[in-house]
């Protein structure tokens, strides 16, 4: 989907951003020593600490790259959670521990200390930058990924930005205004998460998803392969290509010359309406038109919603926890998938169709 900028939503990211290195050109001033640069002089309370871990833990590879595995994979993608706080654990006795008691700040600079050898100090140093620079990559994509819809920026611009300001938090002041910004962000996750819940089960579960705006949204169509082929002003693409025996009918339209597409179901000649979007030459298109927010242009719609409830009722009003978990268990949701098609000209178009579940 194409996002456009709020200027609303960048004042507030820009007066973020301006607290958090104020706080941390501040904070800077009493670092002057490695105890103090490394271990923030060991004076950071230990609820500050606490929440400071939350919010690390939070992180964009962790608090969004794990929704999404548990979206994809269920229960074998929460797995990956529970390695997330094992690791954490393993490395609070293992390896910080240890690394108090040698009055040490760097896990090369422990193994120096005990081995004397250079060789297992350049290996440790090697080995923390390649573990760094792989957990690095996913924090950075989810920072682009961010910027995108809540900013409107590009993802580079995104990535750049979030990679500038870490940079300058960290160098300024070490890890007492590293400390003190994930405490903010730590605060800030759990305020908000939880105001976000209350709200989520006030409003319930609806077969009826609206807009921003309240207006109810349209539903994605369904039709026939015979009704379609009777359409003087349609015409059904050959498969041919990547098409071939795909579950997937193109339809032209013969006076606009638009392409959509449609998924056949498994039984039956009934067709469910699809979205496309694909890149040839450099543009995008999505539906078959050029994908923006102008006349005449193209973009995908929101999708996913809750198809039946319980007892054939439309909306259930606020819920418990408990009680919206067993209603969401026992509705039918519709969901999306996707597959990516490469066509004979280069072109790349991945097809979002529904599916229930």
């Amino acid at each position: 989907m194409l996002y456009e900028r709020s200027i609303g939503a960048v004042v507030v990211f820009a007066i973020f951003v301006l607290v958090v290195l104020g706080l941390s050109f501040y904070l800077g001033r009493r670092a002057k020593s490695a105890k103090a640069y490394y271990a923030a002089g060991g004076q950071i309370h230990w609820f500050v600490n606490g929440v400071a871990f939350a919010g690390d833990y939070l992180s964009a590879a962790s608090f969004l790259g794990i929704c999404g595995m548990i979206s994809f994979f269920g229960y074998d993608g929460f797995l990956y959670s529970v390695g997330y706080l094992a690791g954490w654990i393993v490395a609070l006795f293992v390896v910080a521990e240890p690394l108090k008691r040698m009055g040490r700040y760097t896990f090369a600079d422990a193994l120096d200390n005990k081995f004397q050898s250079r060789g297992i100090k350049l290996t440790a140093a090697i080995s923390t930058l390649i573990v760094s620079i792989f957990y690095l990559i996913p924090q950075m994509v989810g920072a682009g990924v961010l910027m995108q819809p809540l900013l409107g920026f590009s993802h580079h611009v995104g990535v750049l930005l979030v990679g500038v300001l870490v940079i300058t938090i960290v160098v300024t002041a070490g890890m007492v205004s590293t400390t003190w910004v994930q405490f903010i962000k730590g605060s800030l996750l759990v305020i908000f998460c939880f105001i976000l819940t209350v709200m989520i089960l006030n409003r319930g579960l609806t077969t009826q998803p609206v807009d921003e705006a309240g207006r109810p949204m349209p539903g994605f169509k369904t039709t026939t392969l015979a009704e379609v082929a009777s359409n003087p002003n349609l015409e059904i693409l050959p498969e041919e290509g990547s098409w071939a025996k795909k579950p997937y009918v193109r339809v032209v339209d013969k006076t606009t010359k638009e392409v959509t597409v449609w998924r056949k179901a498994a039984t039956g000649d009934v067709l469910s309406e699809a979205q496309t979007l694909t890149v040839r030459n450099g543009k995008t298109f999505a539906n078959g038109r050029p994908q923006g927010h102008g006349p005449g242009d193209g973009d995908l719609r929101p999708v996913g919603h809750v198809v039946s409830l319980p007892g054939g009722i439309t909306r259930t009003g606020a819920q418990g926890p408990a009680e919206y978990l067993r209603t969401l268990q026992d509705s039918q949701m519709l969901l999306w998938s996707k597959e990516s098609l490469v066509e004979a000209d280069g072109a790349k178009t991945t097809v979002y169709y529904s599916k229930i579940t």
